[in-house]
């Protein structure tokens, strides 16, 4: 799945909760956020456990992004980019 830098807290949209930009959290560990190659909007679930980086790719058309986790006390954020190099 492909995302765009994601927060956990933030006010509600459209039934979700707003995180920034277009992208929206669904749940604590589930993200709506949009891939930075094709532009649609993809579902990605983060273990609560992880931080760091990881590769994934968008499930509409299969270009692999960099996921990064971070973690500021209570707050997550989650920061995806093009993982071919090109940004």
């Amino acid at each position: 799945m492909c995302h765009r830098a994601l927060h956990q807290s933030d006010t509600s949209h459209r039934g979700l909760n707003a995180i920034r930009g277009d992208n929206r959290r669904v749940s604590i560990d589930q993200f709506v956020v949009t891939c930075p190659y094709c532009g649609e909007d993809s579902e990605i679930y983060i273990e609560p456990d992880v931080t760091g980086s990881f590769v994934q790719d968008c499930e509409v058309c299969c270009n692999p992004w960099r996921v990064r986790v971070s973690r500021e006390g209570d707050e997550r954020s989650v920061d995806v980019a093009r993982a071919d190099g090109s940004e």
